[in-house]
């Protein structure tokens, strides 16, 4: 299971002088060099990023026309231009335009730009790994991806719908600060690199008998009634049950009829529920708090489940 241990990161900058904006970007990425501005006095940088040490995103603004370079350490980036002009190059491919693209540990990337603004992804290289060897069963897996490019247009929208959401839900601070949350959303943003790139080497997913399933289930639902209050995903279960997650997703079906995903958010919703009805206005409980609490970010979803589970809103639990 992964450790909360990371501080979260909200950082916002807007400066005109390059050796600030220098100084700001390497707290994004240690490596960075700019080139000199050829004009400081149309210059202007802006950054804002949000998240933790294993998931971040970053929205970057450049004014003027400048190059740079940079090598990553332990982070994979997924960048989105969304405006402007950027002509990059990483390991001897190029690229240029409005698509999305990959930078890995390891790989010297160098991009002009003019007029850029950008958006980026940052996924801990440990975190991208744990979830690659649960997703694909492999537990010596090292992610390397074959190409900076998407597989094809179809994975690269699904990675720009995921980003949204993401992106969505992290600008609001009080969502971001629950790490329950925070577990979703790295899970959601890692499955979807590692299904929109394509990987360098394939992976091959195991397989185990009925009777291994079996006991697999039995141990992934012990953990999930154990850990439902802590920070998990799909893929801490399936590491726990020492399955991959298919297998996992095939044990659930055959012994409960539904998904790791569908019995852990049923587990949050009687726990919430159970807050609701301990909870006290009085001392500052709300359904709003309540929800967030157990991992659910969207008031009008939780009322409907909460009223087909049991008869009534939240907001009534809460007041009996």
């Amino acid at each position: 299971m992964h450790q909360e241990t990371e501080a979260l990161i909200h950082l916002n900058v807007t400066t005109t002088d390059p050796e600030v904006a220098l100084e700001a970007l390497r707290q994004i990425y240690t490596s960075a060099r700019m080139g000199t501005v050829a004009d400081e006095s149309s210059f202007l940088y802006g950054q804002e990023v949000r998240g933790d040490a294993d998931l971040n995103l970053g929205r970057l603004t450049f004014r003027g026309s400048i190059a740079g370079r940079m090598v990553l350490d332990d982070v994979f980036s997924v960048v989105l231009p969304r405006a402007g002009g950027v002509d990059w190059s990483i390991d001897g491919r190029s690229g240029g335009g409005l698509g999305v693209f990959l930078l890995q540990p390891g790989q010297e990337y160098y991009g002009e730009v003019d007029q850029l603004l950008v958006d980026s992804v940052n996924i801990g290289r440990s975190t991208l790994r744990e979830t690659a060897r649960t997703v694909y069963g492999d537990e010596t897996l090292e992610v390397a991806f074959h190409d900076p490019r998407p597989r094809s247009p179809g994975r690269e929208r699904h990675w720009r719908s995921t980003f949204a959401f993401v992106q969505q839900v992290l600008a609001d601070p009080a969502v971001a600060s629950v790490p329950l949350l925070r577990a979703d959303l790295r899970r959601r943003m890692s499955v979807a690199t590692l299904e929109a790139f394509a990987l360098a080497e394939a992976s091959g997913s195991r397989r185990a008998s009925a009777a291994g399933l079996h006991s697999a289930y039995r141990r992934a639902v012990e953990f999930l009634h154990a850990a439902a209050s802590s920070p998990i995903t799909v893929e801490d279960v399936a590491r726990h049950a020492e399955v991959s997650t298919v297998e996992l997703t095939r044990a659930f079906r055959s012994h409960a009829g539904t998904t790791p995903d569908a019995y852990l958010r049923e587990l949050r919703l009687v726990a919430a529920h159970d807050d609701l009805v301990r909870g006290d206005p009085a001392r500052g409980d709300t359904v709003r708090g309540i929800a967030l609490r157990w991992g659910m970010t969207h008031p009008g979803d939780f009322a409907r489940r909460h009223r087909q589970a049991y008869g009534e809103n939240p907001a009534a639990t809460l007041r009996r």
